[in-house]
């Protein structure tokens, strides 16, 4: 396996970037530019790389805290192919867990949903009995004024029902000394005509008797 460069063509030399290790190989560190330099560690595939000097036999890069020359031809300037795959695993690995825990929210969302169309429906249900309620209510008020108007129109005849007993009543009584009055008028003139009658005729005696 070999590591990859990314180096742009016709860079400087000693222009910094990254590397990696190729595919299926364990290369090694070494102190320089040379297999008889000592070998500082070893580098395993898909390792990540800094490059600090590239030529075209050796190139310096720095792993970790450790700077040393490895081969160039062991370079690549993208990861390897096992290392893409563990990165697509591993995200393929993210996704999935994103995935489920859309999943979870979408289904609390549905539960969500449901529960406020449940609650909607019950509002809907209730604003339906108030206002049934309140046009009862005000039929009611209606009711009530009317029964209020009747009672006021009842209570207004039976003062002129009061009224007009007590006017009949005075009106009777007016009547009953009017006839009273005029039958202790008829007594009275027929008592007087009695009496001039009785002297008429007691006068007239007396003239036959003087004759």
């Amino acid at each position: 396996m070999m590591v990859g460069l990314a180096i742009a063509l016709g860079g400087p030399a000693i222009a910094q970037t990254t590397a990696y290790v190729t595919d299926e190989l364990e290369i090694t560190l070494r102190s320089g530019q040379g297999n008889d330099y000592r070998i500082m560690r070893l580098l395993s595939s898909g390792s990540q790389l800094e490059v600090l000097q590239r030529g075209e036999t050796w190139t310096q890069v720095r792993a970790g805290d450790d700077e040393g020359w490895v081969r160039s031809l062991y370079l690549q300037p993208d990861p390897g192919a096992a290392a893409q795959l563990e990165a697509a695993t591993n995200r393929l690995s993210e996704l999935r867990d994103e995935n489920q825990t859309l999943s979870e929210r979408v289904t609390e969302l549905e539960s969500r949903l449901e529960t406020l169309s449940d609650d909607n429906r019950q509002l809907q249900a209730d604003n339906q009995r108030m206002t049934q309620r309140l046009q009862e209510a005000g039929e009611g008020l209606e009711l009530a004024d009317e029964n209020q108007a009747l009672q006021k129109e009842v209570l207004d005849l039976e003062r002129q029902v009061q009224d007009l007993s007590r006017e009949a009543d005075r009106m009777a009584d007016r009547e009953s000394r009017d006839w009273f009055i005029a039958g202790a008028g008829v007594i009275v003139f027929g008592m007087l005509l009695g009496i001039t009658l009785t002297r008429v005729r007691w006068r007239r005696r007396s003239s036959w008797s003087e004759l």
